[in-house]
């Protein structure tokens, strides 16, 4: 069955970046514009805009975009929630006279569905559309400080990190460890080896919040 919304949703992205008959595309200034950006601000992104409700966007929950200034392969990502909670990503790149597709990532604008790629958890971390030998040579590079510009979403309640293939856009996954949905997309930038006392103690935080959480549950559900 094709979700009408979603299709409509895909149709006024492809106008907005391309361009039609009225309006001409959205450009690199323009996106700076949106997002708030300026060459003072020493930021690595992604700085964010949410484009206002109208008809054609109607079928679905939101569409933001994401920019990120200082990543040589991925400007913007743009992302369309639809009424499911489901976001569908598409991955950007500013070639100085319009966006194109960067080098293996989606950015084919259609209503397409992703099937969920497997997850590992490797050190704390996990690792989404990865092979269990990748997951754990990343892991590795990851705590040598030798993984610079990959990208990963942070959950905002317990830290948890997922570093998602750079083959695939990442499909919209609750926390593996919290259940939390608000996710949030950055880029890794560690310059030296990362502390693994650091690590581990990342991983005792998110365990002691999924075991409160636990016990919450578990106090509900039997009482005093």
């Amino acid at each position: 069955m094709v979700d009408v919304g979603l299709e409509q949703a895909f149709a006024k992205v492809r106008a907005f970046l391309e361009g039609d008959f009225e309006h001409p595309g959205l450009t690199l200034y323009d996106l700076q514009n949106l997002v708030g950006y300026s060459s003072r601000l020493k930021v690595d992104g992604p700085l964010s805009y949410t484009m206002p409700p109208e008809p054609a966007l109607s079928g679905v929950a939101a569409v933001r975009l994401y920019y990120y200034p200082k990543d040589p392969e991925v400007n913007l990502i743009v992302e369309i929630e639809d009424k499911a909670r489901k976001r569908h990503l598409r991955h950007f790149k500013w070639n100085g006279i319009s966006w194109t597709a960067p080098r293996g990532l989606k950015s084919d604008l259609t209503a397409t569905r992703e099937v969920v790629p497997s997850i590992e958890e490797v050190g704390g971390d996990f690792f989404l559309g990865y092979a269990t030998e990748e997951a754990r040579e990343l892991a590795e590079a990851i705590r040598r400080g030798e993984a610079a510009g990959a990208k990963y979403m942070l959950c905002t309640r317990d830290n948890t990190r997922i570093f998602y293939a750079p083959s695939s856009s990442p499909p919209t996954i609750p926390c593996p460890r919290c259940g939390n949905t608000n996710m949030i997309f950055k880029t890794l930038t560690l310059a030296t080896p990362e502390d693994r006392i650091e690590a581990i103690l990342r991983e005792q935080r998110a365990l002691r919040t999924a075991l409160e959480d636990l016990l919450l549950y578990l106090r509900r559900k039997l009482g005093p």
